[in-house]
C-alpha cells in the first residue's frame, strides 16, 4: 500500500485542498493522511484529515502523519505540490530499503533529500526511529534522516516521480530562519560528528 503523507499549516485552499484534488484525480485508491498542523482556521473534518494538538516542527509533523498510516510505503509531502499522473505502480517496484527524494543534495560525500517529497516504507521509518523532532522548525532533519539510514545500509536514490514543489512557501520566510538553520547544522554535526550545511550540491530537483 502507498499512503501520502500531507504536511499543511493553514493554505488550505491555496495549496492542501488543491493537492489532495489532484491526488484523487490520479490516484483515486491512494490512502491519503492529511496532517493539519494546528492551522489558526482548522482544515475542514474528514476521515483523511488529522489536526495536531499544537503547531509541530516539520519532522514531528511527518512523524504524526505516518503513525495515522497503515504499513507499506509513505509518500510524505509539502502541501505546495502538485501531482500530475499516477504513481503507485511505479512506487510499489521500488526497492524497499532504500529512501527516495525528488532533490538529492550531496556533501562531502554524504547524500539526502530535500524533503519536500520523501518516500520510504513505514518499516524503514520504524528502523531509523523517525524524523528527529529536535530539529527546530524545518532544515537539515532530512539530511540526518538519510544519514543514520545510511549507518544502516539503507542508501537515499533520487527518484522520477509526477510532482512539481510550487515553491510557495519557503522556510528562509520563517521568521528568524537564518538563525534557525545555523541551530540546525549545529545539532546534527554534534549528534553524527560530521561538518555539513557549508557546500552543498543540488543533483537531482
Amino acid at each position: 500500500m502507498v499512503s501520502v503523507i500531507i504536511v499543511g499549516i493553514n493554505q488550505w485552499a491555496e495549496y492542501t485542498r488543491q493537492l489532495i484534488a489532484d491526488l484523487w484525480t490520479h490516484e483515486p485508491e491512494v490512502n491519503i493522511v492529511c496532517v493539519d498542523n494546528h492551522s489558526d482556521t482548522p482544515y475542514p473534518e474528514a476521515a483523511h484529515i488529522f489536526r495536531t494538538d499544537e503547531r509541530l516542527c516539520y519532522s514531528a509533523a511527518i512523524n504524526f502523519g505516518v503513525e495515522h498510516a497503515p504499513e507499506g510505503w509513505i509518500l510524505s509531502l509539502n502541501n505546495d505540490v502538485r501531482c500530475e499522473g499516477k504513481f503507485v505502480k511505479k512506487i510499489e517496484a521500488l526497492d524497499e530499503n532504500t529512501i527516495y527524494g525528488r532533490q538529492i543534495i550531496t556533501e562531502d560525500g554524504y547524500v539526502w533529500l530535500g524533503n519536500w517529497l520523501a518516500l520510504f516504507t513505514k518499516e524503514t521509518w520504524r528502523k531509523l526511529g523517525g524524523f528527529d523532532p529536535k530539529f527546530a522548525a524545518c532544515g537539515f532533519e532530512d539530511a540526518d534522516y538519510c544519514i543514520r539510514g545510511k549507518h544502516l545500509g539503507i542508501d537515499t536514490e533520487p527518484v522520477d516521480l509526477p510532482f512539481r514543489h510550487l515553491w510557495g512557501k519557503t522556510r528562509w520566510a520563517i521568521p528568524g530562519y537564518e538563525a534557525t538553520r545555523s541551530q540546525n547544522i549545529k545539532y546534527l554535526e554534534k549528534k553524527l560528528g560530521i561538518r555539513l550545511g557549508r557546500s552543498m550540491r543540488v543533483t537531482h530537483d
